[in-house]
């Protein structure tokens, strides 16, 4: 492959020597092309380090969406561990209101969930300090 370059790049320069002898190309066009050709390369490698620093930023943007998502979702499990805990509460006031006693299923019941409540928000927490 880098033969057949070298090749057409030799033959493209014989071609050009070659016009320019006869008159249809002037001198100067070759310098104001190799500008152009500069200018191209410059603008390219330009947009290369701006794709890396895209893919670079995407990357960073993916990972924080995960994170918050993550984050979201144990939200959402405290939420709903916070509903069986007021639930539980009423119950136990209803009880108490009408003097039954808890049985030890029911206590068991709330201390488990106040138990999953604290582990949640701990890993909630430890997220939180990731950003």
């Amino acid at each position: 492959s880098s033969g057949i370059n070298a090749e057409y790049g030799h033959v493209e320069s014989r071609v050009r020597e070659e016009l320019i002898q006869l008159g249809v190309l002037d001198d100067s066009e070759g310098e104001s092309e190799d500008e152009v050709l500069s200018e191209l390369l410059s603008k390219q490698q330009e947009l290369r380090d701006l794709v890396e620093y895209n893919r670079t930023q995407l990357g960073l943007l993916y990972d924080t969406a995960l994170m918050h998502m993550k984050q979201q979702d144990i939200r959402h499990k405290i939420d709903e561990i916070d509903e069986e805990v007021c639930d539980t509460y009423r119950n136990f006031m209803l009880k108490k209101h009408k003097k039954i006693p808890y049985n030890k299923k029911e206590k068991d019941q709330a201390n488990k969930l106040l138990q999953n409540r604290e582990e949640l928000n701990k890993m909630l927490m430890e997220n939180s300090f990731l950003t």
